[in-house]
């Protein structure tokens, strides 16, 4: 395989894993709450979409190992942020 459509392919296949996890509804609400406040930590999403914070922690792990979110730890907590602006282009343009 060419390395052009090697690299076509690796990128074709990071773009449909990240339709994947962004093809949830819970995922969306938490990608779209953290476009809006740009960083939150688990009991803060959990509380302002009311969703079950084990729930909020599975959806935040699928978002993480797809790279739409990145994690930073603060002491005991972890916060999460959008990694991707092509995550917040596709939730944009499906949420508008």
């Amino acid at each position: 395989m060419k390395l052009v459509e090697k690299n076509l392919q690796t990128v074709t296949e990071k773009s449909v894993d990240m339709l994947k996890a962004l093809g949830h509804p819970i995922r969306l609400q938490i990608v779209r709450y953290l476009i809006s406040c740009k960083i939150s930590n688990v009991t803060q999403i959990q509380t302002q979409l009311d969703i079950p914070q084990s729930t909020v922690s599975v959806h935040l792990a699928k978002l993480k190992s797809t790279r739409v979110l990145k994690s930073e730890r603060r002491g005991l907590e972890m916060y999460y942020q959008v990694a991707d602006n092509t995550a917040v282009d596709i939730v944009t343009l499906l949420c508008n």
